[in-house]
């Protein structure tokens, strides 16, 4: 690998504890419709692959497409507006961030959610530390492939070997394996630690301040 300049994060469960409002949001549309509700772990089992992909995932078997589509279309209309109810950072990524930017690396993020999304919410949470925030948009295929890394990349004229990416999922080690991406794990977010292990993960830290030295070790 080159020089290190870009970091590229993963945002749920990597950069923000977002399964409240997540689960709240879709046990409302699940409600309303009178389907079964769903406990935080079993939401946060599910995530991942998008919001579509959620819904699909914790609707009772045996709905049609247009049943499933109009929760879908509900909850994702309640998320909207209830993103950042109880949605916060993990301790110390703020004072992670704000480190890796004093020690100049261009940092982005690339999620599943849509692009309204992280846009509100990294300008939310974040206030410009990210250089660059990219979500689910038209035309790109979301993770696990490789085109929003792609697209990340040329926006942030960066290479390949000169990034990392720093995930808390199977779907995020994958995608750096689709990128041909250095992937590191985060044992914090929505996977424990032996997931993301049997997902492939070879590098992994348990507390923000170890990417620090993470880091430095590998300079």
């Amino acid at each position: 690998m080159k020089k290190l300049k870009g970091i590229i994060f993963d945002m749920d469960g990597t950069i923000l504890n977002t399964i409240e409002d997540i689960a709240d949001s879709i046990n409302y549309a699940l409600n309303i419709f009178n389907y079964p509700t769903h406990n935080i772990d079993t939401v946060k089992k599910a995530l991942g692959n998008g919001g579509r992909n959620l819904v699909d995932q914790l609707v009772p078997k045996g709905l049609t497409e247009d049943q499933i589509s109009e929760v879908f279309h509900l909850y994702q209309s309640y998320y909207n507006e209830h993103s950042a109810i109880k949605t916060r950072p993990y301790e110390g990524i703020i004072e992670l961030l704000i480190e890796l930017k004093h020690r100049g690396y261009i940092l982005a993020v690339v999620s599943n959610k849509f692009q309204h999304l992280v846009s509100d919410l990294n300008q939310g949470m974040f206030k410009g530390l990210f250089d660059d925030a990219m979500g689910e948009r038209k035309g790109i295929p979301i993770k696990p492939a490789p085109d929003m890394i792609y697209h990340i990349l040329d926006e942030l004229n960066l290479r390949k070997d000169e990034v990392i990416f720093i995930g808390d999922s199977e779907v995020d080690i994958e995608t750096a394996k689709n990128a041909d991406l250095k992937v590191i794990g985060v044992t914090w977010g929505f996977r424990n630690r032996e997931e993301l292990i049997h997902a492939g993960a070879k590098d992994l830290i348990d507390r923000p301040e170890e990417l620090i030295l993470w880091l430095e070790r590998n300079r």
